[in-house]
């Protein structure tokens, strides 16, 4: 056999994995822009602050892309370091109890995690300000970075809790039904 058939043969990634990333990562991509956003708009010194559509968006497309490629090329490191595939590992993961740990843990997690993703949104933020000469939301030296940065750190704490208690009820529900 040859070394490609082989490989192909072994790989982890099948069926609907790929989708299921783009869509997964465009989500969370999406959800985390919006956590920025909000959280940058409760940071701001200056009121009322002043929005500009066009850098928004051109910045939301720039995080929801990267997050989608980076967030896709992680997951396929793993299933393939792994040797499984996501949903097998997820299916563990639901299996072992590991969605249903504390609420400290859980939102922990979530707050603590919340730093990759608002650092690239606001990358993606300030690249789109490059790109359209204008900034999306007022100038950062307008920002309370320790308020901005506490509230992206909560609302993901708690979008965390929420999502992973959802997700672990729904979870037992299935394995009693």
């Amino acid at each position: 056999m040859n070394t490609i058939a082989k490989t192909r043969k072994e790989t982890p990634i099948r069926g609907e994995d790929i989708p299921r990333w783009l869509i997964f990562t465009s989500f969370w991509g999406g959800i985390s822009y919006l956590l920025t956003f909000v959280s940058l708009l409760v940071g701001s010194r200056r009121n009322p602050t002043q929005i500009n559509r066009t850098t928004l968006g051109l910045g939301f497309l720039l995080h929801t892309s990267s997050f989608m490629v980076g967030g896709s090329l992680i997951v396929a490191a793993v299933s393939i370091i792994r040797g499984k595939s996501s949903t097998a590992i997820a299916q563990e993961d639901i299996r072992s109890g590991q969605l249903g740990r504390s609420i400290i843990q859980l939102g922990g997690v979530g707050a603590l995690g919340s730093v990759v993703p608002f650092t690239l949104a606001v990358g993606s933020i300030e690249l789109a300000r490059t790109i359209t000469g204008q900034p999306a939301i007022g100038e950062a030296d307008g920002q309370n970075w320790p308020l901005t940065i506490g509230t992206m750190a909560a609302a993901s704490g708690m979008l965390s809790l929420a999502v992973s208690r959802i997700t672990a009820w729904v979870a037992q529900d299935a394995r009693s039904a």
